[in-house]
């Protein structure tokens, strides 16, 4: 911006600029401390002739005082100061600054290349300013800007556009005339690769995008968090999946004898955890390859339900004083339900089948990223922070420490080979699941940076003592039966058709003998409902109009052990591919348990569905062995079921046989009816092959 009179008091009427059009308050500052001793002792000269020179100084005073010229305080305000810079304001103070570039470098002839490299500067920036190149220059800068493909990855790929950039200025013939850049050793790739980030530096939303992919826009336009929503006890919980950064293995029976160490696949767990409080309200270890909806269900029904410590086999006090979850530390937490269930935009957790017992029986609503009102419109770890740092201190604190652990990055493992290591010091999956309870039970009791070091139970207690009668609670039942599947089936079967009235459902029959007095039920659609997800033998049956009938159980080979409808799909799947296969004889549980701790390929993991099996057996012979009172009565097949269907290595784990090394199984007792009140007998071992 050029003048056409000096600046100060004598300028001239003809003048574009005054000392009283400059308002020196209004320029950007700079930061003087920051500057080395001698820019700093030039720069303070400066800005005091520029003041002098505006007060109407003569060239003598800033002579004397600053050691300035008068015409050269002249160039740097009209040059310099008032210059327009690329923020849109003027560089004001920072015009002054020694050693600064305000212009860039413009060539004026075509560059000549030396041989040591030197004479090039510019080059590129006057190479696309000739008019032969202008329509290069506008498809250059699409090409940065644009992905050309659809499908190409949004990071941006400076190799991609150079060696295009390259194949352009080659089609132009600069190739054969030896011009620039095919007169330099690199073909000008640092200039290309610096003049692609100074466009991307004119876009800067676009180049967060491309830089750091599709979350970055979101992540810089987001807050730092000052604004969130003030949230009251269980007013808002937080859930997500973490997968667990360490290798398993279970531990099967050898048909050769002994056992042998089987890796399987990285687990998730599910957690919720409530805003106000940070305490865990609950958990659920997921051993499929991905979560499911009906994980998500099976994690709220567990933060619902009353918590209890386990049987630990590492340690003894494991437990620190206090460490619970708010169920199990206080009854007024036992099925307290929440107002808003925030979670990410995985179809698991935001499928119809979440949402809709969540807001019947919990009451609350689903925030997710796809509703544009929520606070939680984004899709980045920002949007759930408390559950992002609850799996950062979960991973840090646990399985992170642990030799067969993979570590978060590839860097993590420095050498090291998880899955050898799991199988030498054979870390099991019941392992596993032990440290991770302690894990959750044990922060819930220690005191939180965030909560003024009180720890999330005390907390929870502090906030709770304001609002006693503020809480609600779920119904018991309504909890209990959430996590089971639900179907409309048409009751088959019937006189004339000489079978016993029955449902399909779920690839399996369901009968009843009070289904043989109920004929006009026959060709009805009714609603058949699993009351627990981890026992498929039985379902409810009742109609549209809510009306209860009585209770259905499944129809053999399906009959003999617990299962879940997942156990029972992977079966039919591999009898299907005919590895497997059923008949009315044989357990289908037991048959797919001998298929994988006997399988030849002792490479591939573990199925899920097994290890499923697995868990459901401990907890179902642990269960029959709790209840030993004098005067509980149960049909005696169900609990001959659960005993022939225990391995015994899960019959060993569980703690379930207390037969020690020497000593033969104790005698069968004869069997009961159902009628009869007696304890059950002790559990059968069951054999290896």
């Amino acid at each position: 911006m050029a003048l056409s009179g000096r600046i100060g008091y004598r300028s001239t009427p003809n003048s574009e600029l005054s000392s009283q059009s400059i308002d020196l308050g209004n320029w950007p500052m700079v930061d003087e401390n920051s500057l080395s001793a001698a820019r700093k002792t030039k720069f303070l000269a400066r800005k005091k002739a520029i003041e002098l020179y505006l007060k109407g100084a003569t060239d003598a005073v800033l002579q004397k005082k600053t050691g300035e010229k008068r015409s050269n305080i002249y160039r740097i305000i009209t040059n310099r100061c008032l210059q327009r810079h690329s923020d849109g304001d003027i560089f004001g103070w920072r015009g002054a600054l020694p050693h600064f570039r305000v212009t860039a470098y413009e060539r004026q002839t075509a560059p000549v290349v030396h041989e040591n490299g030197a004479g090039a500067t510019g080059a590129l920036k006057w190479l696309l300013e000739r008019p032969q190149f202008k329509d290069l220059k506008d498809r250059f800068h699409k090409r940065i800007l644009n992905n050309a493909d659809s499908l190409a990855h949004p990071k941006i790929n400076v190799q991609t556009i150079f060696r295009w950039f390259i194949d352009e200025l080659r089609k132009a013939g600069l190739e054969d005339q030896k011009a620039w850049p095919f007169n330099s050793e690199s073909l000008g790739y640092e200039s290309v690769r610096l003049y692609i980030k100074k466009v991307l530096a004119e876009h800067p939303f676009l180049a967060m995008s491309k830089m750091g992919g599709p979350d970055a826009i979101a992540k810089a336009k987001a807050s730092d968090g000052t604004r969130r929503p003030d949230f009251k006890l269980f007013d808002r919980v937080e859930c997500d999946a973490h997968k667990l950064d360490c290798r398993m293995v279970v531990m099967v029976p050898s048909p050769h004898g002994g056992y042998e160490p089987r890796k399987i696949r990285r687990i998730w767990i599910i957690v919720i955890i409530d805003v106000r409080s940070r305490a865990v309200l609950g958990y659920h270890i997921s051993l499929r390859r991905e979560c499911s909806a009906l994980d998500v269900l099976i994690t709220i029904k567990n933060a619902l339900s009353k918590w209890a410590p386990r049987t630990l086999t590492f340690c003894e006090d494991g437990y620190a004083e206090g460490a619970a979850l708010p169920s199990a530390h206080s009854e007024v937490y036992l099925s307290a339900c929440w107002n808003e269930f925030s979670v990410d935009g995985a179809l698991a957790n935001v499928c119809p089948r979440v949402e809709e017992p969540l807001l019947h029986i919990v009451g609350a609503k689903v925030i997710k990223p796809q509703d544009p009102t929520s606070y939680s419109s984004r899709r980045s770890k920002d949007d759930r922070p408390f559950i992002e740092s609850f799996f950062r201190v979960l991973a840090s604190g646990t399985m992170h420490r642990l030799s067969p652990s993979t570590g978060s990055s590839h860097e993590d493992k420095k050498g090291r080979d998880p899955e050898k290591i799991a199988a030498e010091v054979q870390f099991q999956l019941d392992y596993a699941e032990e440290l991770l309870d302690v894990t959750i039970a044990n922060y819930n009791a220690t005191p939180h940076t965030g909560l003024g070091y009180r720890s999330p139970l005390a907390q929870m207690d502090f906030l709770s003592s304001k609002t006693k009668n503020r809480i609600r609670h779920a119904d018991p039942e309504l909890v209990k039966r959430m996590a089971g599947s639900r179907k409309v089936c048409t009751l088959l079967g019937g006189e004339y058709t000489g079978k016993r009235p029955y449902f399909n459902f779920e690839n399996a029959k369901y009968t009843s003998e009070w289904l043989v007095q109920r004929p006009d039920l026959l060709g009805k659609k009714l609603w058949l409902q699993l009351d627990d997800e981890t026992d498929a033998r039985w379902a409810t049956v009742s109609d549209s109009n809510g009306l209860i009938y009585g209770t259905v159980h499944v129809q053999p080979p399906w009959h003999r052990s617990p299962h879940t409808l997942y156990m029972r799909q992977a079966i039919r799947a591999l009898a299907t591919k005919r590895l497997l296969f059923l008949t009315g004889n044989r357990d289908p549980v037991q048959a797919l348990i001998e298929y994988a701790e006997i399988h030849a390929n002792k490479k591939l993991p573990v199925h899920p569905a097994y290890l499923q099996a697995r868990r459901i057996m401990m907890t179902s012979t642990q269960a029959l062995d709790e209840m030993k009172e004098p005067n509980f009565s149960v049909p005696d097949v169900m609990g001959e079921i659960n005993r022939q269907a225990m391995p015994e290595e899960l019959t060993k784990v569980s703690g379930a046989s207390k037969k020690t090394k020497g000593t033969s199984p104790p005698p069968e007792p004869k069997p009961k009816s159902a009628s009869q009140s007696a304890p059950l007998p002790k559990m059968r071992m069951a054999k290896t092959w």
